[in-house]
C-alpha cells in the first residue's frame, strides 16, 4: 500500500529547463547507505515526465498517510513530511498549496482505497451475507487507528478549515452510497432480490451502518458477532421496505 517505503529509489529533479535534447546531461547516480540499505539517488536536470510527476505525487500522499499514523494529526506538518519522505518543500508546495489541500487529497485517496477494499471483500457473496459482513467490517475499520484518523481529518477539513473545499463528510457518503448501490444492483441482476428505489435503499443502509459504527462499543479484541446480528436484522427491515 505504501510505495514510499524504504528501498525505493529517491528521484530528485533540478530546477533547470533543458530545451534542446542535445544539451540534456547524462543522469548522475550516487549511492548512499541508509539503515543498512543502499539507496540509489538519480539526479536529473530538466522537468520530470508526466509519469514521474504522477509517481512523485503519489509518494507524497502515501508518505503523508504513513506520517499521520505515526505521529498523529496534531503533530503533522509540511516540514516534518519533507524530512520524513526526503522531499524538497518546493516539490510539495508545487502540488499542494497548503496543509489543507494536501490532507484533503490524502483523505480522498485513502477513503477510495479503503472503501474499495471493504466492498471487494463481499462482492461475490450472496447479498444476505454481504450486507452483514460489510457492516461488521465497516465497524471494525471505523474503530481502527486508520478509521479514527479519517474521522479526525474529515472533521478538521469540514469544520476547522476555510479553504473553500467541498464537504468531505458529504463526499465520503456519496462514495459509500454509490458502492452500496452497485452491490444491490448486482444482487438484483443475479436474482437474489427484487428491489425498487435502489439509491434510496442504499442511503438508508449507509446511514444505518455508519450510525451503528459510531454508537458501537468496541473492545480491544473485536467481536464480529453482535454486529453481524444487528446488520442481519437491519437488512431484513430494509428488504421489507424496498423489496417486492
Amino acid at each position: 500500500m505504501v510505495p514510499i517505503a524504504g528501498g525505493i529509489a529517491i528521484v530528485s529533479f533540478g530546477d533547470a529547463i533543458v530545451t534542446d535534447p542535445k544539451d540534456q546531461p547524462e543522469p548522475v547516480q550516487t549511492s548512499t547507505k541508509t539503515d543498512d540499505m543502499d539507496v540509489c539517488s538519480v539526479i536529473r536536470a530538466g522537468r520530470p515526465s508526466a509519469e514521474d510527476a504522477e509517481v512523485l505525487t503519489d509518494r507524497i500522499l502515501q508518505a503523508s498517510w504513513e506520517l499521520l499514523l505515526q505521529i498523529g494529526f496534531e503533530n503533522f506538518s509540511i516540514d516534518k513530511l519533507a524530512k520524513y519522505g526526503r522531499f524538497g518543500k518546493p516539490t510539495i508546495y508545487a502540488r499542494f498549496p497548503g496543509k489543507a489541500e494536501l490532507l484533503r487529497a490524502v483523505l480522498m485517496k485513502n477513503i477510495k482505497e479503503r472503501t474499495r477494499g471493504l466492498f471487494e471483500g463481499v462482492t461475490h457473496h450472496h447479498i444476505d451475507e454481504a450486507i452483514p459482513a460489510l457492516c461488521s467490517d465497516g465497524v471494525e475499520f471505523y474503530h481502527s487507528p486508520e478509521g479514527r484518523l479519517m474521522e479526525r481529518l474529515i472533521d478538521w477539513l469540514d469544520i476547522e478549515t476555510e479553504d473553500g473545499g467541498a464537504s468531505m463528510r458529504g463526499w465520503s457518503a456519496e462514495v459509500a452510497i454509490h458502492d452500496i448501490s452497485e452491490l444491490l444492483e448486482r444482487a438484483v441482476q443475479r436474482g437474489e432480490i427484487r428491489m425498487s428505489e435502489i439509491k434510496t435503499a442504499s442511503l438508508f443502509l449507509m446511514e444505518g451502518i455508519c450510525g451503528h459504527a459510531r454508537l458501537a462499543e468496541v473492545q480491544d479484541k473485536f467481536d464480529r458477532e453482535p454486529h453481524l446480528q444487528w446488520a442481519t436484522r437491519y437488512w431484513a427491515m430494509i428488504k421489507k421496505t424496498f423489496c417486492f
